[in-house]
């Protein structure tokens, strides 16, 4: 009988035991929260608006002396020194249409050859720059038309071998290494961080690892709209396009660049909870910048990982990596 109960109380003591064990096996695993985290890692982040440009660089038109045909012997794009015989005009007299004799026509400076003209050359001039203002700029209509409207498509294919009249433009030489224009119309409120005298970089959306330097000359603002004439000193091989598409990026802040959700405030400064060793550690940093849904924060290495849901963890909360 005493042996009976003796078994009895062992397991009922057993059970109490095993009762217990699992209890704080589930707490602990439970009380384990699985977190989202993202690296610290160091970038930029920039601060810009988009908008497109008309492109004004250095360009000399080499006219046809004369009616006739022109064969090319040099390609869109290729260099060339100044006097490089470029093609020939086969000079068509009357209403003939066998030619009289050939005439070489060569570059008159050294540059870039495009067959690409548009009647914007005139502008593309460094002794009207001098005196460049954006009122006399808008004003002329040759500029208004090329700027404002979109050429044929059949007008924008590249030019070579052709019949010209006299006066016509065969080609251009366009002087890439010297500096160029890009002028900003724009529509809406002006950007204000956008001053006469500041400088700046673009990045254009053809080509994004290209960053120019640019330098704003003239500011335009009339109700609706803005100008913004914009020297850029690195022009470089970029495209022969008139026009460009990009972003005026105004400012640059550097560090550790992370979604906005991730700072939390404590004791009344800013911070950022980790994920350290399994649990969730409080540690203080310097707001850089924020913009965009974005944060920009020092005091933070590239081996730390951010909790990206701080309101879900507390100081010491035990925690597991939901992502890698």
């Amino acid at each position: 009988m005493i042996r009976k109960k003796r078994r009895k109380r062992s397991k009922v003591l057993l059970l109490l035991v095993s009762t217990v064990f699992i209890y704080f096996i589930l707490k602990l695993v439970f009380s384990n929260l699985s977190v989202e985290v993202i690296q610290a890692k160091t970038s930029e982040l920039e601060d810009f608006f988009t908008g497109e440009f008309i492109v004004l660089r250095q360009e000399t038109v080499i006219p046809a002396p004369y009616k006739g045909y022109f064969v090319k012997v040099k390609n869109e794009g290729e260099r060339v020194a100044k006097d490089t015989v470029i093609g020939y005009l086969e000079i068509i007299e009357g209403t003939s249409l066998e030619k009289s004799s050939s005439l070489t026509i060569k570059a008159s400076a050294a540059g870039l050859v495009s067959y690409q003209t548009d009647g914007l050359e005139s502008f593309c001039n460094p002794e009207i720059w001098l005196q460049l203002d954006l009122e006399k700029l808008q004003s002329l209509p040759d500029f208004k038309m090329n700027s404002d409207e979109e050429k044929n498509p059949e007008d924008k294919k590249v030019q070579g071998n052709r019949f010209v009249d006299s006066g016509d433009g065969i080609c251009k030489i366009i002087d890439n290494l010297d500096y160029s224009f890009f002028y900003l119309l724009g529509s809406g409120a002006y950007p204000e961080r956008i001053k006469k005298g500041s400088n700046f970089k673009i990045r254009l959306d053809r080509n994004q690892g290209l960053v120019l330097k640019g330098y704003v000359v003239d500011v335009l603002r009339k109700t609706g709209e803005y100008g913004i004439l914009i020297k850029i000193s690195d022009a470089g091989d970029y495209s022969f396009n008139r026009k460009e598409k990009g972003q005026i990026i105004t400012t640059s802040y550097k560090g550790s660049v992370l979604p906005e959700k991730v700072i939390t405030q404590k004791n009344g400064k800013s911070g950022v909870y980790l994920f350290n060793k399994g649990k969730a550690t409080w540690q203080e940093v310097e707001k850089v910048a924020q913009l965009k849904g974005k944060v920009v924060l020092s005091g933070l290495s590239e081996v730390d990982w951010v909790i990206a849901d701080p309101q879900l963890v507390s100081e010491g909360k035990r925690v597991s990596r939901l992502n890698n």
